[in-house]
């Protein structure tokens, strides 16, 4: 599952500090590893990201490990991914993978993401993967077919799915993180990404459209808007 806080907090600088200019791209991610996470999960969330976003037309420009010291941009925010499990940041239910504490002054841009969390997730499919295998095989064997139920446990592939898997959980909960600030959206949605939550059985889900973590057209169409009016003109 997936939620999200808005606050107004945050950490940030002075009014006075010099307002750097934010490098080139439409919208600027500064991603802060505090999990020192390995090459190729930094690499598939990046990837998930930019898939996501690309249904917008939104490119991100990605600077690891740096962070600038003023208000961020409109354009700019942090996604934080932190090695807890959220206990300490925020008091609510203890299934809270990211939270975006934010406000509209660009003080407090901040994605946090519980990598704690996204293992437990993992954990859980891990579990209902190696039961849905066992319960393949023993079909197999008794020359029996599988019970309709084993698919909801999860697919036949799991297996392949599980290396990636907490990767790609980080960023969806970044992905949706970021569409609060970005858009200022303080709500949910009924479908996608934006939805509350998300059971175990959708976080198998691959990218593809339709998906249960893609944007929907109202968002697709304020991104667009929002990219726009950050860059000064349309492609």
């Amino acid at each position: 599952m997936i939620a999200s806080l808005a606050m107004a907090t945050g950490a940030g600088a002075s009014e006075g500090q010099q307002q750097d200019p934010a490098p080139a791209g439409d919208v600027v991610v500064y991603l802060l590893d505090h999990q020192y996470l390995p090459t190729d999960e930094l690499t598939t969330i990046q990837a998930e990201i930019n898939r996501i976003f690309s249904d917008a037309g939104v490119r991100i420009t990605w600077v690891s490990n740096a962070s600038p010291r003023r208000r961020l941009s409109p354009n700019e925010l942090r996604i934080i991914v932190l090695p807890s499990d959220g206990t300490r940041w925020f008091q609510g239910p203890s299934n809270i993978i990211g939270i975006a504490p934010h406000d509209d002054t660009g003080i407090g841009r901040n994605c946090f993401v519980f990598y704690r969390q996204a293992i437990w997730f993992r954990q859980q499919a891990v579990w209902r993967c190696r039961q849905a295998i066992e319960a393949r095989i023993k079909a197999s064997m008794r020359g029996v077919e599988v019970d309709p139920y084993i698919d909801s446990l999860a697919p036949a592939d799991c297996g392949d799915r599980l290396p990636s898997l907490t990767a790609l959980i980080v960023a969806r909960a970044a992905a949706h993180e970021m569409v609060h600030i970005l858009l200022s959206k303080l709500d949910h949605a009924d479908e996608g990404l934006m939805r509350r939550a998300f059971d175990i059985n959708e976080l198998w889900a691959g990218g593809s459209e339709g998906g249960p973590f893609r944007l929907t057209d109202p968002e697709i169409t304020a991104l667009r808007s929002f990219s726009t009016s950050t860059t000064g003109g349309s492609r």
